[in-house]
Formats: C-alpha cells, sequence, structure tokens
C-alpha cells in the first residue's frame, strides 16, 4: 500500500516556512524539480499555478537568480527588467525615485486583503484581471485622485514590460486597457486676470528684477526653471522669410527647455520676442554669458528662490496667494488661443510633450467665445422685443 499524501486533494505539495516566518507552499513530482507556488490551496492563482505545474508546464515559477528573488514572469520580475530598460534610464532621478515609490506601494499590495500572504510582488502577471487593477485604483481615488491616477500609470509600466517587451502576455490581454482615470482640473495656478497684471506693473517698474522675472514668464510662456536660466546668450537675431513672401528680421531667444533635458536634451524653443517684454528688457545690461534675470547682487536666482521671490513681489503688489509663475504661464497659453492659435501651435509656442493641455485651452476659450456669442443673441432678442413694446400693439388687416 503506498504512502498516503500529506495533502490528498493537492497530490505532490508541501509547505515550508522561510527564515522570515512566512509559509510558502511548493509542489515537486517525482523526477522534476521543485516548484515554487503562489499564494495558498484555495487561491484562484495557486490552483491554476498548480494545475499546470501538474501538467509540467510552471517551469516558469522557479526562482532565478534575480536581485530581490524575483520570481519568473511576476510583477517583481518586471520591475527588475523594468529598471534595466534604456526608457527607465532616460528618466531624470527625480521621475524614477517617484515611479520607484509607486511601484513598490503597489507590489506591496495583498492579491486579496483577507489573505495578505500573497503580494502582488509574487504573482504572475498573466493572473491579473481588468477587475484586479480596478479594485486597486478605486481604493485610492476615493482620496487621491490624482496618485490614483499615478500609480496606474506605474503598474502599465510593468504591464509595458510584459506585453511589449518580453512578450509574456498578449497586448489584448493588458488588464489596464479598460481603466481610466480622470482626475478632476487643478485649480491651483490659476491664470492672472488683467486687474492683477496692471497691478504687479505699476508696482515692479521694467528694470527690476520683479519686473524682469514677471515679463519672462508672461510674455514667453517659461517654467520656473527657463525663467531662472535663460541668457543673453540665448538672445539671437534671425532673418525670416514668412509665406507671404515678407523677410523680416526679429530677435528671438533660441533655447532647450529644462523640462526633459536629461530624457532627450530639452525640447527646441525659438520664441521672438514681443513688444512689451522688448520693453521690460530696454533697460537691462546684456552682459555676455549672464543670465538674464539677475539678483540685486548680480547673481543668477536658483529656481526655488523663484518661487519665494514672486510670492513676496505679488504681497507687495496687493495681489491675494494663489498668483504664481505658472499662473503667468497658463495667461500666456490663453492669450495665444484667443488670437486663434490652434493646439498644436500652443504645444510649439508653451513647449508642452503632448496636444492634450494645449487642446484644454482652445477648447476653454471657445466654451467662452461661444457664451459671449449667446449673450448677444438673447441680448439682441430682448432689445427687439422691447421696442416691439415700446410701438405698442400693431393693427392686422387682412
Amino acid at each position: 500500500m503506498g504512502r498516503a499524501h500529506k495533502y490528498p486533494d493537492h497530490p505532490g505539495i508541501a509547505s515550508r516556512v522561510d527564515r522570515k516566518g512566512e509559509i510558502y507552499w511548493r509542489y515537486r513530482a517525482k523526477g522534476s524539480p521543485e516548484i515554487k507556488l503562489p499564494g495558498a490551496p484555495g487561491d484562484e492563482c495557486f490552483e491554476i499555478a498548480y494545475q499546470k505545474a501538474v501538467r509540467g508546464q510552471l517551469a516558469k515559477f522557479e526562482i532565478i537568480d534575480l536581485p530581490g528573488r524575483a520570481l519568473l514572469k511576476t510583477f517583481g520580475h518586471a520591475q527588475r527588467r523594468l529598471e534595466a530598460t534604456m526608457e527607465w534610464c532616460d528618466y531624470d532621478e527625480k521621475t524614477r525615485a517617484y515611479n520607484t515609490r509607486l511601484i513598490e506601494r503597489f507590489l506591496e499590495m495583498p492579491v486579496d486583503a483577507s489573505k495578505s500572504a500573497l503580494k502582488w510582488r509574487d504573482t504572475p502577471v498573466e493572473f491579473m484581471t481588468a477587475d484586479h487593477l480596478r479594485g486597486i485604483v478605486e481604493g485610492i481615488f476615493r482620496t487621491h485622485r490624482t496618485t490614483a491616477k499615478h500609480l496606474l500609470n506605474a503598474v502599465r509600466k510593468l504591464l509595458w514590460i510584459a506585453t511589449d517587451v518580453e512578450k509574456w502576455i498578449k497586448p489584448e490581454a493588458d488588464p489596464s486597457l479598460s481603466i481610466r482615470v480622470r482626475p478632476p482640473k487643478s485649480v491651483a495656478n490659476p491664470a492672472w486676470q488683467l486687474a492683477a497684471r496692471e497691478a504687479f506693473e505699476a508696482q515692479h517698474p521694467p528694470g527690476s528684477a520683479a519686473r524682469t522675472c514677471y515679463s519672462l514668464a508672461l510674455w514667453m510662456g517659461n517654467r520656473r526653471g527657463d525663467v531662472a536660466n535663460i541668457g543673453w546668450d540665448d538672445l539671437v537675431v534671425e532673418e525670416i522669410e514668412l509665406c507671404s513672401g515678407e523677410i523680416v528680421v526679429i530677435e528671438a531667444f533660441d533655447f532647450r527647455q529644462g523640462k526633459g533635458r536629461n530624457r532627450h536634451g530639452g525640447r527646441e524653443m525659438f520664441l521672438p520676442v514681443i513688444d512689451k517684454l522688448a520693453s521690460a528688457l530696454e533697460p537691462l545690461e546684456r552682459t555676455p554669458g549672464a543670465t538674464v534675470l539677475r539678483t540685486a547682487y548680480g547673481k543668477a536666482f536658483s529656481e526655488k528662490s523663484l518661487t519665494t521671490a514672486m510670492r513676496k513681489w505679488t504681497e507687495q503688489a496687493g495681489l491675494p496667494a494663489g498668483h504664481t509663475l505658472h499662473g503667468l504661464r497658463r495667461t500666456f497659453g490663453t492669450m495665444i488661443a484667443e488670437c486663434g492659435a490652434q493646439a498644436r501651435q500652443i504645444m510649439d509656442a508653451l513647449g508642452h510633450s503632448s496636444m492634450a493641455v494645449s487642446d484644454s485651452y482652445v477648447r476653454d476659450v471657445n466654451k467662452r467665445r461661444a457664451m459671449v456669442d449667446i449673450t448677444r443673441a438673447v441680448n439682441e432678442r430682448e432689445e427687439r422685443r422691447d421696442q416691439a413694446r415700446r410701438r405698442g400693439n400693431l393693427r392686422v388687416v387682412r
């Protein structure tokens, strides 16, 4: 009579306790190598893995010699593979650190909240369903909508490894395809209203650091880093032939944006100097090699110090909190949209990486224009009615 199996419902399995005191399960058939199984008996992923092991199809779940002892074709394995890609290396240090925190947060989540033994780190990518991922994202979305969107994007990086790079699963099996996270539109850094701009300009005359900073942000749509770092060497005189055939000679700032500089060298920008910007720059000393914006000691501003300085300058102008440098960038985007620029042109002028943000300027301006047209139409209609009443009732003769 043969020896009875320790677990009659799952012949060939046994449990072990590792150094951390955590229980893990393994399968071993006669003449076959030991295979580690995810989860515990009763878990969906365990049962699937066990059936494949019995059929001899689970060599992929053997432990391989990867940092962190990642199991093959699991999310932990995908993380290690992601960190070796050139796309990951192209991210700047801040972006990599932020995505690493999000990925680690996901990997340490339990697959089943009631059974915390199995984490997503040790779960094969093919076992994740759209319901699993939606549950994770919705749990975060209730309190932190933007974080939910960023976490979803971080998980998509791991799924990209599984679909496009390693081809562990087919692209159509990607569980994130049906999930969209749309956080509410940010109300931070609003565009400056005309009254606020006039108050600031009245307080800070041309030639002052405050007015120079304001003008570089407003009339070029620059981000904070570009406002701080743009130099006189970036100012060039170019001869441009227009579509009409006219040839013009203009001054323009020709530079590369600071954003994305570590990834692709930064977007190349060519921004002709607007007349109001030229007036603001006229009193300044054009020292070769120096930045346009300088402190009272002739030194360049740091990016972080500009935030504090702008807060002080807006307070001096009597403006409430919330008038920021990025708000001036949005003001410029709104201005050029009102001038009839299309999304692609706004994208080029502001240096956006996609037209999604640029298109929002066009939509907002078109909405306001539509409401103005509607208001005018209503006013004209009511005026016609009032005139008809003043004339009195007409006698209609057949």
